[in-house]
């Protein structure tokens, strides 16, 4: 599934890293069973989809993250 973040710039699927595992904390019945969080990742320095003036943005905004 791509990621759309704007009409003119969509992330493709292959560029995404999905990870489902199981949430912590209170859930009821299912919380040890199913897995219902989801993690998805990005390298940003790998990405064909964003330009380098993006890259460099992003990069600038999550410095400290």
């Amino acid at each position: 599934m791509d990621l759309t973040i704007t009409s003119k710039l969509v992330i493709p699927s292959n560029e995404l890293q999905w990870r489902f595992s199981r949430s912590s904390g209170p859930g009821g019945q299912n919380v040890n069973k199913i897995e219902s969080q989801v993690e998805i990742s990005f390298n940003i320095h790998k990405s064909k989809s964003l330009n380098s003036f993006n890259k460099n943005l992003l990069l600038k905004k999550l410095n400290n993250k």
